[in-house]
């Protein structure tokens, strides 16, 4: 019974008193929300590896990403857990993005095991309490190679005991690289290595545009994986289309430019500017006689 007399009482309060509300509302949205950071680790053509770090936060509901987050990156731990090798300080752009290489300074601990950390720390300031990151992966790379017969081949190896080894199981896709992506090269959208590290598909993509030498892309490239991160390698090959530049544009046509129209569109534009100008001068001009003769008539009079 004296619960339900405080639950009405505490009714009548809001009631009476909605700004109690509002300021238990207001002290929420004070507390800071932390920040998220999350580190991609990616490498094309099997060289130099570079880091790509994202910063965003909760605000209103919603993730937004952070601009102008100063975040230090490490390579591997030590028994301290804390960083052993300084990559870099990074600061996010707009994006909430941020991008580093790994430089010469750290090339020594970068050699010295096949698998690595990645450590992303940020220092607290008055906008977010400290935050961190880390990432683990393995060294691997990719071998593209082809055949006469246009099936493309690859191979997808790791780093393990002072030799490459090939991995089973590692989804890869292949494809061509075209401006507004990579197109798939025939029907299957992606490929499991085999036991050899192997996988091997069937350019379908025939008589596709290529360069002037006929030359097209060919992509092999890893996605997100947990352990190995982003792969990717390029090689090109002369199986696509010939470019040839189409040379009609500057030949006399309704579709080329102002000064290669053809000459009967030209004489036909051109008569009926000198027909409308010439009728409108011929107007002046009687207007200019009629006024004339109008004072000579008054003259005589």
């Amino acid at each position: 019974m004296k619960r339900h007399i405080i639950n009405i009482c505490i009714g009548l309060l809001l009631i009476l008193f909605p700004g109690l509300t509002v300021s238990k509302a207001n002290a929420q949205d004070a507390v800071k929300s932390p920040l998220v950071i999350s580190i991609a680790y990616s490498t094309s053509d099997n060289r130099i590896p570079y880091l790509t770090i994202k910063a965003k936060s909760k605000i209103s509901g919603k993730f937004q990403p952070i601009k102008g987050a100063e975040i230090k990156l490490f390579l591997d731990k030590d028994s301290t857990g804390k960083g052993l090798g300084l990559i870099g300080k990074v600061t996010t752009d707009e994006k909430g993005k941020a991008v580093s290489n790994i430089p010469s300074t750290v090339e020594a601990i970068w050699k010295a095991n096949p698998n690595h950390t990645f450590l992303a720390v940020y220092e607290k300031t008055k906008n977010f309490d400290e935050a961190s990151a880390e990432l683990s992966v393995v060294k691997s790379k990719i071998t593209l190679d082809t055949a006469d017969d246009k099936n493309v081949t690859a191979t997808f190896t790791e780093f393990k005991g002072g030799a490459w080894v090939p991995v089973k199981g590692v989804e890869m896709k292949l494809g061509v690289k075209r401006l507004g992506g990579d197109l798939q090269i025939g029907e299957e959208q992606s490929y499991t290595t085999d036991s050899l590290g192997k996988v091997k598909g069937e350019f379908k993509k025939l008589g596709i545009p290529g360069n002037r030498d006929g030359n097209i892309v060919l992509v092999a490239k890893v996605e997100d994986n947990d352990t190995y991160g982003n792969l990717r390698i390029e090689k090109s090959v002369p199986w696509g289309k010939r470019f040839v530049a189409d040379g009609s544009f500057f030949h006399r046509a309704l579709w080329a430019s102002q000064f290669h129209s053809p000459v009967w569109l030209v004489f036909l534009a051109y008569s009926i500017i000198i027909s409308v100008w010439g009728t409108l001068i011929y107007l002046i001009f009687l207007l200019i006689k009629v006024k004339q003769l109008g004072k000579e008539e008054k003259t005589l009079k």
